[in-house]
């Protein structure tokens, strides 16, 4: 078992209300903070983007000093990512720790967000939204997940926005926004490194306490789950792009509102179906119907669930007639992976992988614990699963009307 997994992490619920997990590990020579806020760009589908361009604000400072130069100063760094659903900001420290905390949760707990500085970050996020549009991956997993979820899902919209969105913010905007979704009763934080437990809890206690969670946000989604989230008919789909070898990007939708347990079975299940140690990929390379091996990404969210991989092919057409008739074989009990342990095993190295990094613990940590999951359990619910288990989860997600794949030529 990986020696990472012996550590026993420190849980508090603070009087200010934030959800603190602490991991003093003495043989490590820095320290990671991550502090997760459950707001994506799911919540916003009344303004595209805000969340995004929040999270590049909160980088501001009311005495007009840039955070980052000052954390440099200390010997810290920051930086932060908004996705589908949360917003994560992380701090790597081999410097001054507590006054670089201090500065850190300061910054959270002290928007400044004025005329000047949002059109520096205008300019700076039209131009990111320019580089994704040229992104052919990008690309592919927006179309897909508006053939998963249809066109009224917040999901189908890109995180950074639009163009028309991206000019409509202000500061009272994003006034709004902070003050609607940054309560701190909602916001997790996770601390690994060589720390005093009592003195980390003594910092984190003076973050302000915020109240709670405004409904009435008036950009916040107001749409009908049942209603929006609809899938197209639609399957396939092939969109030019220009690609000197056709980029494909295929996917399962999935349940929401899955256990953990489930989740893990689901995610190990694909592995051993259609990851790269399968027989699905080898024979793809081999064939030539594959010219790049994938790897799975998966998303299990409340509002949202999926699983894609990204590779190339010369043959699209012929590729997705195969995964058809792969997943029919499944649903008839015709077909049983036959590298369902070594997936296993490669599921769990990648998991042990991401526990041994603190940057990628800190992050899994927090974001799994603001949308009510423990990212700890994986390990030992992997290690328990049955072969039954795990083919249940095949049989249930690997079905033909829940794959889609999507072609940029």
């Amino acid at each position: 078992m990986n020696r990472a997994l012996s550590v026993v992490p420190v849980r508090r619920q603070l009087t200010n209300g934030l959800s603190v997990h602490i991991f003093p590990e003495s043989e490590f020579h820095h320290t990671f903070v991550s502090c997760t806020v459950p707001y994506g760009s799911i919540h916003d589908s009344g303004l595209p983007g805000r969340a995004h361009f929040l999270e590049h604000m909160m980088f501001a400072n009311p005495d007009q000093q840039p955070v980052k130069p000052i954390l440099h100063a200390l010997g810290a760094s920051t930086s932060a990512l908004t996705r589908y659903d949360v917003t994560t900001y992380q701090l790597a420290c081999t410097g001054e720790l507590q006054k670089s905390i201090d500065v850190f949760m300061r910054m959270l707990a002290s928007p400044y967000f004025t005329p000047m500085h949002i059109e520096e970050e205008r300019a700076a996020i039209l131009q990111e939204l320019s580089m994704f549009a040229d992104q052919p991956s990008w690309q592919s997993l927006q179309q897909l997940t508006r053939m998963m979820y249809g066109e009224q899902h917040p999901i189908t919209l890109d995180v950074a926005g639009t163009q028309d969105s991206v000019h409509l913010v202000t500061p009272d905007v994003l006034y709004e926004a902070y003050n609607t979704h940054y309560v701190t009763s909602q916001m997790s934080v996770t601390v690994i490194g060589p720390v005093n437990t009592e003195n980390i809890i003594d910092i984190l206690e003076q973050f302000p306490a915020r109240g709670k969670y405004m409904a009435d946000d008036k950009y916040a989604s107001k749409f009908n789950p049942a209603k929006a989230s609809e899938p197209k008919k639609q399957r396939y789909a092939e969109l030019e792009m220009d690609s000197p070898l056709p980029l494909i990007r295929l996917g399962f939708r999935a349940d929401t509102g899955m256990s953990l347990t489930e989740q893990v079975a689901c995610m190990i299940g694909l592995e051993a179906l259609l990851g790269d140690t399968s027989d699905f990929q080898t024979n793809g390379l081999k064939s030539g119907l594959l010219h790049s091996g994938g790897t799975w990404d998966h998303y299990y969210r409340r509002e949202f669930a999926f699983s894609t991989m990204c590779s190339y092919s010369s043959d699209p057409a012929s590729l997705y007639n195969e995964l058809e008739d792969v997943c029919e074989d499944i649903q008839t009990g015709t077909f049983t992976p036959v590298h369902m342990e070594y997936a296993r095993m490669r599921w769990l190295s990648k998991y042990y992988t991401s526990w041994d990094s603190l940057k990628q613990r800190c992050m899994h940590i927090s974001e799994h614990d603001v949308i009510g999951l423990d990212y700890t359990e994986l390990g030992a619910i992997a290690h328990s699963l049955t072969e039954e288990d795990i083919s249940r989860a095949i049989t249930k997600i690997a079905v033909p009307a829940r794959l889609h794949m999507v072609v940029i030529r």
